[in-house]
Order: C-alpha cells, then structure tokens, then sequence
C-alpha cells in the first residue's frame, strides 16, 4: 500500500500516530512483506518502540537502518520459527543478522530449532559447504555431523581440530560413534577411541594434532572448497597462500579432482608438477583459462588443442612472456592452430614479419600458402619454407575457392578468418600485393570487419581494385558507424546507396533525400533501379516508414512502388504523393500512377479532371494544403472505430504535421478520443499544454481519458515537458504515478517503491487534509479506486468528514 506509506511520510506526529492505529492489520501485513517475516514477528519486534514506520517504508525493497534493525530485533527474539524464516533469506541479508541468532539460542534441544526447513537443517548445509564453521554454531549435532561427513575430504590436521569440537561439544559416546564412520585419515579412529577413554579428550586430540599444518583458516577453507570445487566456483576471489607440500601430501592421499587442479594452476607458485597434472584432464579448460602460467608442451597437448581455452591461454602467455614466440612459430604445430592463438602485440608483427619473410610480397607464394594453411601439419616455419621452396609451376595464381559477397554481410569462419586477421599483423605491403586476387567475399570481410585496422593504402587498394561493388558490399552491415554511413554515402553510387538503405542504420533525413533522388552535392535525378529494387523487398511489418520516407520526394519510380505497395490511409499523404510528382516531373506521370488502381476513386476523379487544366497544379496544391489543415488532421486523428495507434501511425508516416495547439482545443473540448490522446502524449513533439490538457481531461469530462503511459510519464518528467507538481495537480489515477512524482525523474522508477514524497505533496496535503486524521484515513482508503487527481481526492476525503 504505497499510499499508506506516504500518508505517514506526509503526515504530522498526531495524525501519523493515529494512521498507524487505525490502518495496524495493513501495517503489519505491509511490514511482514517487506521484511519477509512471519506475522508473530512483525507482531512482537513492532510492539516496543524505536521504528520509524515511515522511514522503514521509504526504504523500501532495497533495505536500509530501518530494515536492518527490524530483522535484527527478530534474530534476538530467540524464536525458532521466525529465525528459519530469517535464513530462508540469507543469501540477501547482513550476516551480522544471522550472529544475532546464534547468540540467542537457549535451548539446543528445542525442537523448534530441529524442525524440517529450520535453521539447524540450514545449518548443516552451511557446515557441509564449510565444516570449519560448524565449531562456532550452538548446536552439538550440527558439530557431530560436519565431522562426520567432511573428515574424510579435509586434511588429517584439519579432520583433528573437527575432533577437537566434537569433544569440546559433545559426549564421549559420541567420539566413539564418531570413530565408526568413514573418516579418510589412518589411525583418525583410534585416536578417537583413545580419546574418549582419556581424562580430557579434548586435550588429547588437540595435544596430537600436527603443529605446522593449516595453521590459517582461510587456507584449510579454500583448499576444502577447491576439492569440491564446479567449474565456476564461488568464494575464490581470495587467494590465501598455501604450504604446497601439504597440499601435494593431501593429492596423495585422496586425489583432488581436474576441476581443482585447474583452479590451482591460477595460484601464483603454483608447483609445475600439480600444472603438469592439471593438463592431463580431457579437455583442461580450467587450468588454460586461469593458470598463471603453463609450460610450453600445451601446444602438443590434444586436450588442450581441443578445448575453447586454447587460444586465450596463448595469448595471455605470449602476452605476459611466458610462452615463447619464437618456439611457438618455428616448433608447435599445426601451423594454423598456432596463428590462431597469437595475440596483436607489437612483438607478434614483429616475429610474425620475420617469419614470413622467405614470401616477400609475391602474391602467388601469399595464395599457395593460403590454399594449402587448412591441411599442413607442421609448424608455421616449416610451412613457409615449404611455400617459399615450391616450384613456380606448383605455386597457386588466383584465390581459393572463391565466393561472392553476401548481403547483409556476415562474418568470415575457420581459414578465411584465419587468414585475414593474419594480414592484418604483417606489412601492409603483403594485402596490397594481395588487392587483385581477392575474392569478393574476402574484400567485404576486410571492408566490414577489419575496417578500423586498415591503413588508407591498403583501404585504396581495395576500393582501387574491386570498385563500387566492394563499397556497395561493405555498406550491408548494420555494424557501420555513423560517420562510416556518412563516408558512403558521400560516393552517390546507387548500388552503394541501395546497399545503405537496406541493411545500415541511416539517418531518416538521409532516405529522404535518397529516395528523392537528391545526391549530397543537391543535385538531382531518377531514383535508380538498384534503389527501388530494394524498396519492393522491404518489409513493411517493420519497416513501413522506410517506404513512406519517398512520399514527398516526387521520384516516379518511387511513388509508383509506394503506391503497389501501400494503402495509403490519409488523403493529406495521397495528395502529398502526386503534388510532389507533377512538380518535378509533370501531368504524364501523375496519369501514369492514377492508372495503377491504387488510389479512392474519389481521388483519381478530382486529380484527372485537373491535370489539362493550366492551373491544375496549383489548385492541387491548394487540397492538400486542406487536406493538410488542422481542422482536418483533428478531424482524423478525432475518428472513433478503436485505430487510433493506426490512425496515429499513418498520419506521422504519410507526412501530416500535428497540429498541437488545436489537438490541445480538441482535448480540452472533449473532441478527441481519450486512446488517441495518450498516443500522442508519445510523439516526440508533444508540447507541455497538450499533456497538461490530456492530465486534466478526465476531470473535466466525466469520463476516463487513457492517461499516458507509465514510460511515457517518466520521459516527459526527464525532458522536462511535465514536472512532479504537474503529476500532483492534474493528473488523474494517483495510484499510477505517485511513486513517479515522490522521486526525481532520472531515477529508475517501479510501482512498488515507496520513496521520499515530495514537498508540492506534503504542502497540499497540508493545505486540504490538515490534522484530521479522519480525513486522512479516508483518503488513504479511496485511493486505489479515485480516478480524479490528488487535490480531488483531498477535497473529497475532507468534504466526507466534515
């Protein structure tokens, strides 16, 4: 209940006192929400004072003093219920709470504390994670059991100082139960037995603990925690350090799994056999993707060659000097496995143009060497000695199976990938050299993906050598930056143009001067065929006002497609259309589109009786500068019939201005439909007196106005086209934007935060409810069904208890 949350922000001392009397049931239930807490513990913890309701209730989901303390108040409680209710959340509370609990546990034996889903069945699952804590927590079962199950996974110094609690907390019967179960550690058990028949068992088992051995926690609880460690363990962002003799005694004796061997690997010392045997896993992802270093032989690991990690490994070593490139080019193998795990550093060109110096810049050597990069077995040296040794007649003189471009452009795979990111790490003389042998599909790779990492000489090369298509290629991608577009665009090419408009993110003033067919230098033409082309394939379920972008534009071709296409549904956009026609191209092709039997006869009558006319065009012009006038638009827009998001769309993308100052005298005199109303709230133009207007339509009507949407409300606040004390003053339905209004605009805003209340709020509620708090409570409880504003509401409330 939002609003009861705010009257008592909004409220005075006297009459928030009496909101909490008379609303307590919905506070408490508000409480017992908010707080996750049964309804005995919202009871008990709220019946002393020291909580601020209200600002427990601004604090809302996110917590905060209030909260802190509630939850606080009811861990002392001692309650076994409502502490099981308080680790069911622990996962998203202040551990501080749950100590709290633990410290006021009485009775051990209560079987309140043992029940199903209590806090000891949560306490032997945290113990099973971390037996080490079991030895602070009050319950001597919840000791027994973590020794019991977590001995034989722990080191024997560890197993020990779980023995030492279990004497410390419980009975010697229990030692010997104890010693029955599986413990994993030779002699643990009759040690145990020997305990339980000595004058201090405790003092016994802690007197043949050995002395050096995990000494600090925070180690003995990580290495646990690797042992039974997923592949993306939690609680690792420590890295405590380890006595890795111990840690190799403890691989002996129960062998730790691939998982945390990988996990080792990524301690700084970590010993390089532990590393070696972490690379013996199938597939050692968790050693390459984290170990601080490897040895060179990964590269001769199948695992490891198998594995998603491998490349990332490479680069990071060869990266951070502990893979050595040299080894890596002349001796690992295959060479193009190799190549696809270097790194774009400056010492990998370096190595890299050494390497391939035996191939110069001859092209042929570069499209031998690439034909025969899938297949080779050896290592990247040998590969070019081998290419480089070849005879002329062996050598290979055009590109590799080649293929076209493709549009929309997609990224290149397996050796064609390969071998361009290669290009991009050796001299720009090797892809210039390379420029006329590309395949089409290559040149769109380098246009669009490798773009940025291009020098201008080899980018001419390109462009040079394959022309506009290698443009109009590169122009089918969404991924072109703007100036990138703009770049493009600058060609006036129509198939560059026609690639742009159908697949890259262009500006909307820029289809319209395409499909107008005006070039960047303002002159003008026919829209080309390649234009139009695309406009017959667009799809109009997403894309209807990339094709209505041409309707003022007059290109023949392009009305004539807009027209097979489209039912045009206002006549301001029909007459648009063949204004813009007649004007740059004259009657003939106005006859020519009234003949394709796409437009009311009404219209094709009207226009055909004026095209012999001397003056037909400007009497033309003169309907649809009517068809165009406000009167008109309002009248369309006021249409009943449920289209109004229809009716809305047509007239924005078939060029009918919105005329805002009448729109706002429809809204104010009733004429427009309420649907309507909150659409055009949305619309980017939307002036402050027409949401105003649309906010108070309701009350002055009689009769519900859909409001804008909730978004919609918040963006208005954001630009500044409505203020909070707008919300509060005339808008109708409170219960739909008082959290809007009680907090800034920029912020994040959800129906069920209960916030700051601002103080327009806190003065009008003031000024019309004062210090009855009857008029209070009978606001509060109008508030989800009053459809009017808040000072409506007020009114009314106060006019009811007087």
């Amino acid at each position: 209940m939002i609003e009861l949350a705010t009257a008592l922000r909004l409220a005075g001392p006297d009459v928030a006192a009496a909101l909490r009397e008379r609303f307590r049931v919905e506070i408490m239930a508000m409480v017992e929400g908010y707080a996750a807490l049964p309804k005995e513990a919202v009871e008990r913890v709220l019946a002393d004072d020291g909580i601020d309701l209200a600002a427990f209730f601004a604090e809302g989901w996110s917590g905060g003093p209030q909260a802190h303390e509630i939850l606080m108040r009811a861990a002392r409680l001692g309650d076994p219920a409502i502490a099981a209710s308080l680790y069911r959340r622990r996962k998203h509370a202040d551990p501080a709470v749950f100590a709290e609990v633990l410290a006021h546990v009485d009775d051990e034996e209560d079987e309140g504390w043992h029940a199903e889903y209590g806090v000891v069945q949560a306490l032997r699952e945290i113990a099973g994670r971390d037996p080490l804590s079991a030895a602070t927590m009050p319950f001597s079962v919840v000791v027994r059991q973590a020794a019991a199950d977590r001995c034989a996974d722990v080191p024997y110094a560890v197993a020990v100082d779980l023995c030492v609690a279990v004497a410390d907390r419980c009975t010697r019967t229990d030692l010997l139960d104890l010693a029955k179960e599986p413990l994993g550690h030779p002699g643990l058990a009759a040690m145990l037995v020997e305990a339980a028949q000595a004058p201090d068992p405790s003092a016994y088992l802690a007197d043949r603990r050995p002395p050096e051995e995990w000494l600090d926690p925070a180690a003995a609880r990580t290495f646990l925690h690797l042992r039974q460690s997923t592949e993306n363990p939690r609680g690792l962002e420590d890295r405590p350090e380890f006595d890795w003799d111990l840690v190799r005694r403890e691989h002996a004796r129960k062998r730790l799994g691939e998982t945390a061997l990988g996990w080792l690997t990524s301690w700084e010392g970590c010993p390089e056999d532990l590393v070696h045997e972490a690379l013996k896993a199938a597939r050692p992802r968790v050693a390459l993707k984290h170990a601080v270093w490897l040895p060179f032989d990964i590269v001769s690991n199948q695992g490891a060659l198998a594995a998603a990690e491998f490349d990332d490994a490479m680069r990071r070593g060869i990266a951070a000097g502990w893979m050595p490139l040299d080894r890596v080019l002349g001796e690992a193998a295959p060479a193009n496995r190799m190549l696809s795990a270097l790194p774009d550093i400056p010492e990998v060109r370096s190595a890299l143009a050494e390497a391939f110096a035996p191939l110069g810049d001859d092209p042929h050597l570069w499209l031998t060497f690439y034909a025969r990069l899938p297949r080779f077995a050896g290592s990247v040296v040998d590969m070019v000695a081998g290419v480089a040794a070849s005879p002329v007649s062996k050598r290979s003189t055009t590109w590799p199976r080649p293929l076209a471009a493709v549009f929309p452009a997609t990224e290149p795979e397996n050796t064609r990938a390969l071998f361009l990111n290669l290009l991009r790490l050796l001299p720009d003389s090797v892809t210039v050299a390379l420029a006329p042998y590309f395949d089409a599909r290559a040149v769109q790779h380098l246009l669009v993906f490798h773009y940025q990492a291009l020098s201008p000489q080899v980018r001419k090369a390109l462009v040079d050598e394959h022309g506009v298509p290698a443009l109009a290629s590169r122009a089918a991608s969404g991924w072109l930056s703007k100036e990138e577009v703009a770049e493009l665009l600058a060609y006036d090419e129509p198939a560059i143009d026609a690639s742009l408009f159908a697949h890259a993110q262009v500006p909307d003033e820029e289809r319209v001067r395409i499909l107008a067919g005006v070039r960047t230098d303002g002159s003008r033409g026919r829209v080309a065929p390649e234009v139009l082309a695309v406009l017959e394939d667009i799809n109009l379920g997403h894309y209807r006002a990339r094709l209505t972008a041409g309707l003022g534009g007059g290109d023949p071709g392009v009305a004539a497609v807009i027209l097979r296409r489209l039912r045009l549904g206002t006549e301001a956009g029909r007459l648009l259309l063949l204004v813009s026609v007649w004007e740059r191209y004259g009657p003939t092709e106005v006859e020519e589109l009234l003949g394709l039997g796409r437009l009311p006869a009404a219209t094709v009558k009207t226009v055909r009786a004026l095209l012999p006319a001397e003056d037909g065009l400007a009497r033309l012009r003169e309907r649809q500068a009517a068809a165009m006038a406000p009167g008109q638009v309002v009248a369309y827009l006021a249409k009943k019939g449920g289209q109004a998001e229809e009716n809305l769309r047509r007239a924005v993308q078939e060029g009918v201005p919105l005329p805002w100052p009448e729109l706002t005298d429809a809204v104010l005199d009733g004429r427009l439909d309420g649907q309507m109303a909150g659409l055009l709230c949305e619309q980017p133009g939307c002036t402050r007196e027409f949401a105003m207007a649309v906010l108070g339509a309701g009350a002055r009507h009689g009769r519900p106005v859909t409001p804008p949407k909730r978004t919609v409300l918040e963006r208005m606040l954001r630009a500044g086209v409505l203020t909070s004390e707008d919300l509060l003053a005339y808008g109708t339905s409170p219960v739909a934007f008082l959290d809007l209004i009680a907090r800034t605009p920029q912020a994040a805003p959800s129906r069920s935060a209960v916030v700051e209340p601002c103080e327009a709020a806190r003065a009008l509620a003031a000024d019309l409810l004062g210090d009855d708090p009857e008029a209070w409570v009978v606001a509060v409880r109008m508030f989800r069904d009053f459809s009017g504003t808040l000072p409506e509401l007020f009114a009314t409330a106060r006019a009811a208890t007087s």
